[in-house]
């Protein structure tokens, strides 16, 4: 009986050792038909679940388009931004016009006036006139490029500029 328990046990391990043997060949079959889907997942030989696989094409379309209606929105805020600039600066500039046609109109008709009256004309007001025009052009073509178009450099003032407001 010795020799028949030997040998059935012997029979026992073998066919423990042969199933133990197919388990783990089966499992790295497994491991090895293991693929990526294209949604970033693990499907198992490789049969991707289509529910993940299309709910997370959703996501990624939907994450997508509201990168691009962000995207649209700002450019949209940039154009009209760029509009309003070119308004104000043609407005600016009109007013501008106007003002120096007016200066100019009251500078000749003080001219006038003192040369009709024998008078000669003081060289501190043609020297007001000429300044105030020329401070005139250059302050508000600066305020209006510096308020319109805003340095961005490394010596601008922001905390400044910041408790103006």
């Amino acid at each position: 009986m010795t020799d028949a328990m030997q040998s059935g046990q012997s029979e026992d391990v073998t066919a423990l050792s042969m199933y133990a043997a197919a388990a783990s060949a089966h499992r790295e079959s497994i491991l090895a038909d293991a693929v990526e889907p294209p949604t970033g997942g693990m499907s198992i030989d490789g049969s991707a679940d289509e529910a993940t696989s299309s709910a997370a094409e959703y996501n990624a379309q939907r994450r997508e388009s509201a990168h691009l209606r962000k995207l649209d929105a700002k450019n949209q805020r940039r154009e009209q931004e760029n509009q309003l600039r070119v308004t104000i600066a043609q407005r600016i500039i009109d007013f501008v016009a106007g003002q120096l046609v007016l200066t100019n109109m009251l500078a000749w008709l003080y001219a006038l006036v003192m040369l009709a009256r024998h008078d000669p004309i003081p060289s501190e007001v043609i020297i007001a006139w000429l300044s105030s025009t020329i401070v005139e052009i250059i302050g508000l073509l600066w305020v209006m490029a510096r308020s319109l178009f805003p340095f961005r450099d490394r010596h601008r003032d922001n905390d400044a500029e910041k408790h103006d407001r």
